[in-house]
């Protein structure tokens, strides 16, 4: 029987910066359904504030869920209901701590906080779970994908994987 270890990320304040996001675009949004109710020239930014806004504040209310599961020869990272990435531990090929680009066009990356697929300039699209956006990020290689993410006892973690690795 294999047993399952649970590593938490580091420590964060990302997710206040994705909850006052949410904040503001719902409250944009709501503000302008009770000013011009559903038509006017506003429909369109009503239409996308307050969806958006929500979305954003379900990512901050799901940041305490943010895990990293080793059980047998799979990694699995978690964000909730959000974001599920395996990783065969027999397919990585390297792991290593570094610090990545800085990208102004990324799809889900603020101070504290990195979710889904980010390009970075100097290792391409890596898959992000993470509470940082760019300094310390272990970044695991597999054969065809890239994982970036922060455990709170990264060496403990490593080690970990090493021993599932066989190496």
């Amino acid at each position: 029987m294999t047993t399952k270890k649970i590593f938490k990320p580091r420590q964060s304040t990302g997710w206040v910066w994705v909850g006052a996001i949410g904040l503001v675009l719902l409250a944009s949004g709501v503000s302008l359904i009770i000013r011009s109710g559903f038509s006017g020239p506003f429909m369109l930014t009503i239409l996308l504030t307050v969806p958006i806004g929500i979305g954003f504040l379900l990512i901050a209310v799901f940041f305490p869920t943010m895990r990293y599961e080793i059980e047998g020869t799979h990694l699995t990272l978690t964000y909730g209901p959000l974001l599920r990435y395996v990783i065969d531990l027999e397919q990585v090929k390297s792991i290593k701590r570094r610090d990545l680009g800085f990208v102004i066009v990324s799809s889900f990356r603020f101070p504290g906080l990195a979710l889904f697929s980010i390009p970075y300039p100097e290792v391409g699209s890596v898959k992000m779970c993470a509470t940082a956006a760019n300094s310390g990020i272990l970044l695991i290689e597999t054969e065809s994908e890239k994982y970036g993410l922060t455990p709170a006892d990264e060496k403990d973690f490593v080690a970990e994987l090493q021993k599932r690795m066989g190496k």
